[in-house]
Protein backbone atom coordinates (compact mmCIF):
# COMPACT_ATOMS: atom_id res chain seq x y z
CA UNK A 1 0.00 0.00 0.00
CA UNK A 2 2.80 2.33 0.64
CA UNK A 3 4.52 1.53 -2.64
CA UNK A 4 1.26 2.41 -4.16
CA UNK A 5 0.80 5.55 -2.97
CA UNK A 6 4.20 6.68 -3.57
CA UNK A 7 4.09 5.79 -7.03
CA UNK A 8 0.80 7.80 -6.79
CA UNK A 9 2.05 10.46 -5.65
CA UNK A 10 5.22 10.61 -8.15
CA UNK A 11 3.03 10.24 -11.05
CA UNK A 12 0.74 13.46 -9.68
CA UNK A 13 3.88 15.04 -9.59
CA UNK A 14 5.17 14.18 -12.97
CA UNK A 15 1.66 15.56 -13.99
CA UNK A 16 2.22 18.60 -12.06
CA UNK A 17 5.66 19.00 -13.67
CA UNK A 18 3.92 18.62 -17.39
CA UNK A 19 1.83 20.66 -17.04
CA UNK A 20 4.04 23.34 -15.73
CA UNK A 21 5.95 23.30 -18.51
CA UNK A 22 3.34 23.34 -20.82
CA UNK A 23 2.33 26.67 -19.95
CA UNK A 24 5.59 27.64 -19.68
CA UNK A 25 5.59 27.03 -23.05
CA UNK A 26 2.31 29.02 -24.19
CA UNK A 27 2.88 32.45 -24.94
CA UNK A 28 -0.34 34.18 -23.55
CA UNK A 29 0.34 32.95 -20.32
CA UNK A 30 4.49 33.64 -20.81
CA UNK A 31 3.93 37.22 -22.13
CA UNK A 32 1.14 38.20 -19.65
CA UNK A 33 3.84 38.40 -16.90
CA UNK A 34 6.77 38.79 -18.89
CA UNK A 35 5.59 42.18 -21.02
CA UNK A 36 5.34 43.72 -16.85
CA UNK A 37 8.98 42.32 -16.56
CA UNK A 38 10.01 44.51 -19.14
CA UNK A 39 7.86 47.75 -17.84
CA UNK A 40 9.91 47.41 -14.62
CA UNK A 41 13.10 47.04 -15.91
CA UNK A 42 12.47 49.37 -18.13
CA UNK A 43 11.59 51.77 -15.46
CA UNK A 44 14.42 51.01 -13.33
CA UNK A 45 17.04 52.73 -15.55
CA UNK A 46 14.94 55.81 -16.02
CA UNK A 47 14.85 56.04 -12.31
CA UNK A 48 18.93 55.61 -12.53
CA UNK A 49 19.01 58.41 -15.31
CA UNK A 50 16.72 60.98 -13.81
CA UNK A 51 18.32 60.71 -10.24
CA UNK A 52 21.80 60.73 -12.33
CA UNK A 53 21.18 63.54 -14.26
CA UNK A 54 18.98 65.43 -11.24
CA UNK A 55 22.93 65.61 -9.34
CA UNK A 56 24.70 66.97 -12.56
CA UNK A 57 22.52 69.53 -12.80
CA UNK A 58 23.04 70.44 -9.26
CA UNK A 59 26.74 70.69 -9.97
CA UNK A 60 26.33 72.75 -12.72
CA UNK A 61 24.18 74.59 -10.99
CA UNK A 62 26.24 75.54 -7.86
CA UNK A 63 28.86 76.69 -10.97
CA UNK A 64 26.76 78.65 -12.32
CA UNK A 65 26.27 80.58 -9.25
CA UNK A 66 29.54 80.29 -7.65
CA UNK A 67 31.28 81.02 -10.51
CA UNK A 68 34.82 81.45 -11.14
CA UNK A 69 36.20 84.97 -11.64
CA UNK A 70 37.87 84.27 -14.75
CA UNK A 71 34.74 83.27 -16.51
CA UNK A 72 33.57 85.38 -19.62
CA UNK A 73 30.46 85.70 -21.02
CA UNK A 74 31.06 83.34 -23.70
CA UNK A 75 31.88 80.81 -20.64
CA UNK A 76 28.68 82.05 -18.62
CA UNK A 77 26.84 80.78 -21.62
CA UNK A 78 28.07 77.89 -22.35
CA UNK A 79 27.67 77.19 -18.89
CA UNK A 80 23.73 78.19 -19.34
CA UNK A 81 23.46 75.67 -22.35
CA UNK A 82 24.64 73.01 -20.29
CA UNK A 83 22.27 73.77 -17.91
CA UNK A 84 19.86 73.63 -20.03
CA UNK A 85 20.95 70.43 -21.72
CA UNK A 86 20.72 68.93 -18.12
CA UNK A 87 17.34 69.84 -17.28
CA UNK A 88 15.94 68.80 -20.53
CA UNK A 89 17.02 65.56 -20.20
CA UNK A 90 16.16 65.20 -16.33
CA UNK A 91 12.92 65.87 -17.91
CA UNK A 92 12.69 63.33 -20.16
CA UNK A 93 13.29 60.88 -17.87
CA UNK A 94 11.10 61.89 -15.44
CA UNK A 95 8.26 62.35 -18.44
CA UNK A 96 8.79 58.42 -18.68
CA UNK A 97 7.81 57.52 -15.21
CA UNK A 98 4.89 60.53 -15.13
CA UNK A 99 3.33 58.77 -18.35
CA UNK A 100 3.67 55.41 -16.40
CA UNK A 101 2.18 57.08 -13.68
CA UNK A 102 -0.93 58.59 -15.46
CA UNK A 103 -1.77 55.54 -17.89
CA UNK A 104 -1.24 52.39 -15.74
CA UNK A 105 -4.89 51.56 -15.83
CA UNK A 106 -5.34 51.33 -19.62
CA UNK A 107 -1.68 50.35 -20.07
CA UNK A 108 -0.43 49.19 -23.43
CA UNK A 109 2.96 47.72 -22.37
CA UNK A 110 4.08 48.22 -26.62
CA UNK A 111 2.87 52.07 -26.73
CA UNK A 112 4.89 52.47 -23.17
CA UNK A 113 7.97 51.21 -24.35
CA UNK A 114 7.93 52.72 -28.42
CA UNK A 115 7.38 56.18 -26.10
CA UNK A 116 10.05 55.25 -23.53
CA UNK A 117 12.40 54.70 -26.26
CA UNK A 118 11.79 58.54 -27.61
CA UNK A 119 12.11 60.24 -24.49
CA UNK A 120 15.04 58.09 -23.75
CA UNK A 121 16.96 59.53 -27.22
CA UNK A 122 15.79 62.88 -26.18
CA UNK A 123 17.35 62.58 -22.70
CA UNK A 124 20.35 60.87 -23.95
CA UNK A 125 21.34 63.45 -26.31
CA UNK A 126 20.60 66.04 -23.46
CA UNK A 127 23.24 64.36 -21.11
CA UNK A 128 25.57 64.03 -23.75
CA UNK A 129 25.11 67.86 -24.98
CA UNK A 130 25.80 69.19 -21.53
CA UNK A 131 28.69 66.98 -20.33
CA UNK A 132 30.08 68.10 -23.59
CA UNK A 133 29.87 71.56 -22.57
CA UNK A 134 30.63 71.23 -19.02
CA UNK A 135 34.00 69.14 -20.03
CA UNK A 136 34.60 71.61 -22.30
CA UNK A 137 33.79 74.55 -20.13
CA UNK A 138 36.28 72.88 -17.40
CA UNK A 139 39.11 72.49 -19.84
CA UNK A 140 38.69 75.87 -20.94
CA UNK A 141 40.18 77.12 -17.66
CA UNK A 142 43.47 75.51 -18.55
CA UNK A 143 43.72 75.48 -22.56
CA UNK A 144 42.56 77.69 -25.26
CA UNK A 145 39.17 77.72 -26.03
CA UNK A 146 39.76 75.91 -29.37
CA UNK A 147 41.71 73.24 -28.14
CA UNK A 148 39.97 72.42 -24.84
CA UNK A 149 36.60 71.99 -26.35
CA UNK A 150 38.77 69.87 -29.00
CA UNK A 151 39.71 67.61 -26.33
CA UNK A 152 36.27 67.34 -24.28
CA UNK A 153 34.84 66.17 -27.61
CA UNK A 154 37.72 63.12 -27.89
CA UNK A 155 35.37 60.40 -25.29
CA UNK A 156 32.46 61.39 -27.58
CA UNK A 157 34.58 60.30 -30.39
CA UNK A 158 36.01 57.07 -29.08
CA UNK A 159 32.25 56.34 -27.83
CA UNK A 160 31.09 56.90 -31.74
CA UNK A 161 34.14 55.04 -33.16
CA UNK A 162 33.14 51.94 -30.31
CA UNK A 163 29.80 51.74 -31.47
CA UNK A 164 30.54 51.62 -34.99
CA UNK A 165 32.80 49.28 -35.30
CA UNK A 166 30.44 47.22 -32.79
CA UNK A 167 28.26 43.85 -34.75
CA UNK A 168 25.10 43.45 -33.72
CA UNK A 169 24.01 40.23 -32.15
CA UNK A 170 22.03 37.66 -33.76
Amino acid sequence: MHLQRSNNIYHRLKIISIMSSASDDDPVMRSSSERYERVGSNLDWFIILASASSIFFGFLLNTAENSPSYFTYFDKLILLAALYAVTVATAMFLATIIYHTGHHRKFDVNRFLSRTTQYSLIGITSVIIAMYLALGLALNSKLPFGIAFGVAALPLVIIIVFLSFERPRK
